[in-house]
């Protein structure tokens, strides 16, 4: 009887992992502000205290673990060292992070359970008719890798905020997603056609015209597949935004069976940023 139970939970086991393998999932996440407890001088960083510090590191990491997902684009981390914290807890092989351009110090970066070829876009030229030197205010890194056989391109970002000068910063995004663009295109140049998924913290609203650009581009965003008044990222008191998104370009948008984004809250996380983390399952 012990041999037979067994048997049916193996295969219920079995089962499972051939469902989930089908399965994409990457999560993407602002998690708000994660500094160390060190003065950097070459930055304008927040020092935490060791209390401060490993509470939150303590509190990202549970969430992370929890949703389990392939890989995690993380933004607002301030180092390598402090990535590899949380890549150890939560149990991920492979961390990636590329100082960029921010004075105070806060990149994009990845966790992943496979090996992912990395790299950074931080020095393209992203010209607007205010700065013609003007980059990437982080970086749009660019991550790739393969799944079933397939070679997938993988953008992260996070785009200036619109604090101070509003119209400035608006220019600076617009420049910011035609440098995106500029991304894909060289991806294109090299293969007619790739699989490409953009995801970040764009700080900018449905249907702005930085996301219109990409939209009109012939990319798909899949926040717009559902409710804005439910699919809103950021919390700060009462007032709530749109302003993290997964974006696709049209072959892997065409080629998925199933997609779903979801996003994860509640007070727990609440607590620890400003933004929600969002989900991402694509099923090849």
């Amino acid at each position: 009887m012990k041999r037979r139970v067994l048997i049916i939970v193996f295969f219920i086991v079995l089962t499972n992992l051939l469902i989930n393998a089908d399965k994409l999932r990457i999560l993407w996440w602002n998690v708000n502000n994660l500094f160390d407890e060190i003065n950097d001088p070459l930055k304008d960083d927040i020092v935490l205290t060791d209390g401060e510090y490993h509470n939150k590191i303590n509190k990202i990491t549970k969430v992370i673990k929890n949703i389990n997902a392939d890989m995690v684009g993380l933004a607002e981390i301030e180092n390598i060292k402090i990535l590899e914290e949380i890549a150890s807890i939560s149990g991920y092989t492979f961390f990636y992070l590329i100082e960029g351009n921010d004075p105070r110090g806060i990149d994009v970066c990845l966790l992943s359970k496979w090996k992912i070829n990395y790299i950074s876009h931080k020095d393209l030229p992203v010209p607007y008719k205010g700065n013609k030197n003007y980059k990437f205010s982080r970086d749009c890194t660019e991550g790739s890798f393969y799944f079933k056989n397939q070679e997938i391109h993988i953008l992260l970002n996070h785009l200036k905020s619109k604090v101070g000068d509003k119209e400035k910063s608006l220019e600076k995004q617009k420049a910011q997603v035609k440098g995106i663009l500029d991304i894909i295109h060289s991806i294109y140049k090299n293969n007619n056609s790739p699989n490409i998924i953009i995801m970040g913290d764009f700080n900018c609203e449905r249907y702005s015209e930085p996301l219109n650009i990409l939209e009109k581009s012939g990319l798909k965003i899949i926040n717009y597949l559902y409710n804005g008044k439910k699919m809103y990222t950021y919390k700060k008191g009462k007032f709530v935004a749109s302003l993290d998104y997964f974006i696709l370009n049209n072959v892997l948008f065409d080629k998925v069976n199933n997609k779903s984004l979801k996003k994860i809250e509640g007070k727990e996380i609440e607590n620890i940023s400003d933004h929600f983390p969002i989900l991402l399952e694509l099923e090849l």
